[in-house]
């Protein structure tokens, strides 16, 4: 059982490695493409249209890989502080309720993904004529990767929780 747990971990902090790269390799993708962009159009009096739709790509997948970063790191927005780690039933208490609260706000988004896939399946990008389920992957992709790291959190509180017994 403790094997499964290191795994469940080591794959959490594996696919966080992952995001944090991705997410900075799409932000400079971003970049690049908005400058080449604002030089074609200022300098040359052209800019192509695919480099403003390949950048909003950019965003969207950087975006949601550098959340899954956020979340595994607890850098996301919050409305209460969570308490001190040493306080373990508060905390407890605490993983539990965030647990509880991701599930609901995620969850349903997880679940209708595959009509939501299904339906970018056969649409096409203005500029670039590629299918929009190339972008529209990251939300799916990315609430996984959450709950992932969810559950790691999850057998890490409870691994602690067996160490100090």
């Amino acid at each position: 059982m403790i094997i499964m747990h290191r795994v469940i971990i080591y794959i959490s902090d594996t696919l966080d490695r992952v995001c944090q790269v991705s997410s900075a390799l799409f932000f400079a993708a971003m970049l690049i493409l908005v400058l080449f962009q604002v030089a074609a159009r200022y300098i040359f009096q052209a800019a192509p249209a695919w480099t403003a739709e390949l950048s909003r790509y950019c965003m969207v997948w950087g975006g949601l890989l550098g959340a899954t970063v956020a979340f595994k790191a607890e850098a996301e927005p919050r409305i209460i502080e969570p308490p001190p780690k040493h306080h373990r039933v508060r905390a407890g208490f605490a993983l539990l309720i965030r647990a509880i609260a991701v599930t609901i706000f995620l969850g349903p988004v997880l679940y209708y993904s595959p009509g939501f896939l299904t339906r970018t399946l056969h649409r096409t990008t203005e500029a670039l004529g590629v299918s929009t389920l190339w972008v529209s992957m990251a939300v799916p992709l990315a609430i996984t990767i959450m709950f992932w790291h969810l559950l790691a959190k999850l057998v890490a509180f409870g691994m602690d929780r067996q160490a100090k017994n």
